[in-house]
């Protein structure tokens, strides 16, 4: 029914106004009544709020494009992907595009893999459509919005070939989001790998490092002595050698293992979104084991062990 028709066309420009969609003289009665001249104008104005507008330029030295009119942020856009590409020069959305090397070119600049742009000629402008088109609909699954003979004009309709280039546009942004989404992705799997290294490694220099004290204790735990002034000699000369040889070095791995901690501490400390750090991991537990086995001492009166 009519009053149906009508409501619905209603909810449509309502939201359409809600976006800050300029629409002049223009109710739901000229939709529902069949006036092309404003139905086609309604749609182009939507096409420009909601695909051309969305155009961002990302400049060559990395800074942040100034503000620029849906229009020239795309043509900007394809000049500077179609910049280099010979017989090329894309001034507007007419009389650019009539012989396809623009297209091409485009789709060239970021799948370099589906065209071989070398072998096509400025001297066959259907040709050359006809292969962008069907390019970018079977290989990237863009709809072929126009024909040859649409663009093989005198005059193409500007804003037909805007419409279709802005597909080219959020196709080839997407891409490129996808790919700067996956090299983040990597580094951080690889900052997670590298880190399960630094633990492995960690763990294992910490349990040596705790067997080596464990056993230590052991040894200068037990006092019993030689009968014989030789035999004495040799255990004095056998604590010697510990303090001396086998201390040093140990302590100093200690130290390592300390600066290790901490390395694997603030490459762990962004995973957990400000959380107190995980005491409950294992080798957490180990570098806690680690600071107080070194500093333990042994029965009172009895010889103390690793003293620092």
């Amino acid at each position: 029914m009519r009053i149906h028709c009508l409501e619905n066309v209603d909810k449509a420009l309502g939201f359409l106004t809600e976006q800050c969609v300029h629409l002049e003289n223009l109710g739901a009665h000229d939709i529902v009544d069949g006036n092309g001249r404003l139905t086609l104008g309604l749609l182009w104005t939507v096409i420009l709020r909601f695909q051309i507008q969305d155009v961002v330029v990302d400049r060559p030295d990395g800074a942040m494009t100034e503000t620029r009119q849906a229009k020239d942020a795309l043509l900007l856009w394809c000049q500077m992907k179609t910049a280099g590409y010979n017989n090329v020069n894309v001034r507007n959305f007419t009389t650019s595009w009539r012989d396809g090397l623009a297209f091409n070119a485009l789709i060239h600049k970021h799948r370099p893999d589906l065209i071989d742009y070398n072998t096509l000629s400025k001297a066959q402008p259907v040709e050359n459509l006809q292969n962008a088109f069907q390019v970018a609909e079977d290989r990237l699954g863009l709809a072929q919005l126009l024909d040859p003979e649409d663009v093989n004009v005198e005059h193409p309709d500007e804003k037909s070939v805007m419409t279709y280039v802005v597909t080219y546009y959020h196709y080839f942004s997407k891409v490129k989001e996808e790919t700067v989404q996956a090299k983040r992705l990597k580094k951080v799997l690889a900052e997670a790998e590298h880190s399960d290294d630094l633990i492995a490694q960690y763990e294992k220099l910490t349990s040596d490092l705790l067997d080596w004290i464990e056993q230590t204790i052991e040894l200068l735990n037990d006092r019993t002595l030689a009968n014989s002034v030789s035999g004495v000699q040799a255990q004095l000369q056998s604590f010697s050698n510990y303090r001396t040889v086998e201390k040093p070095p140990k302590f100093t791995e200690k130290g390592n293992l300390e600066i290790q901690l901490f390395t694997i501490q603030q490459k762990m400390r962004p995973t957990i979104n400000g959380l107190t750090f995980p005491k409950r991991r294992k080798w957490y537990r180990r570098s806690t084991k680690l600071g107080r086995d070194w500093r333990r001492p042994s029965t009172p009166g009895r010889l103390r062990c690793a003293t620092s």
